[in-house]
């Protein structure tokens, strides 16, 4: 926990923001740096638990919520790039969680998740291989990721079946795409990586194409796109 928190890199005075506090073990760690810290936590259970192990902590502060309704501008006190961001989250909401990041990243200094590694390593894939996804390009469209180190079943209480990855997030310095874009680029992502396989044409159609396969593979020619590749070969930057 000590080595998952210290990838924060947090001062004494920031503020941390804590997905799933649990039974304490990580707040436990990231107290010690000085900073303040809200753990955000929906079980009543554990909400008793922590209320008790830290009733004197002054810099805590337990936020009874569903980690995606949580508005991280009112933590981050209105200043971007501001709020660090921790978790061992559960793998059943990865995609939510990273969505959820994705839309409010303007407040993010740096994430710090602990996932399943087999889907860290689908978020750090480079095109063709075959753990590259929709999900590699939604992450990167806003963030740089990387894998830390790697955690054993055996070190978490219960033990889960998979091994897990510590991912860490860093915003990237500017937009891939201006802001009024960015949804249609979300949107072209999904599209083609629901047939990943097919040609990038015919992926396209198959998602919805408005016009006819003619105006189509016109459209491809002029944007300098071989209508045959297939999605799945594409970079984040010939996407945009």
């Amino acid at each position: 926990l000590a080595l998952i928190a210290g990838l924060l890199a947090a001062q004494p005075g920031v503020r941390i923001l804590e997905i799933g506090a649990w039974l304490g073990g990580l707040t436990e760690q990231l107290l010690s740096t000085g900073a303040t810290v809200y753990a955000v936590e929906k079980d009543p259970r554990f909400l008793r638990v922590l209320t008790d192990r830290f009733r004197d902590r002054t810099s805590l502060q337990l936020v009874r919520s569903d980690i995606l309704r949580v508005d991280l501008g009112s933590y981050a006190l209105g200043e971007p790039r501001s709020l660090l961001v921790i978790g061992n989250i559960p793998y059943s909401l990865t995609s939510p969680i990273l969505e959820f990041l994705l839309h409010q990243r303007i407040w993010v200094r740096r994430a710090v998740l602990t996932i399943q590694k087999e889907v860290a390593t689908r978020i750090v894939a480079k095109p063709g291989g075959r753990d590259y996804s929709s999900l590699t390009l939604l992450v990167q469209v806003a963030f740089r990721p990387s894998v830390a180190f790697t955690i054993h079943p055996g070190a978490f209480y219960p033990q889960p079946k998979v091994v897990s990855a510590v991912l860490c997030l860093d915003p990237l310095p500017s937009p891939v795409v201006p802001a009024e874009e960015e949804e249609a680029l979300l949107a072209l992502i999904r599209k083609l990586f629901t047939h990943r396989r097919k040609t990038v044409a015919n992926a396209l159609l198959m998602a919805g194409w408005e016009g006819d396969k003619p105006q189509l593979l016109r459209l491809l020619a002029q944007a300098g796109v071989d209508p045959v590749r297939r999605p799945e070969t594409f970079g984040l930057g010939e996407l945009v």
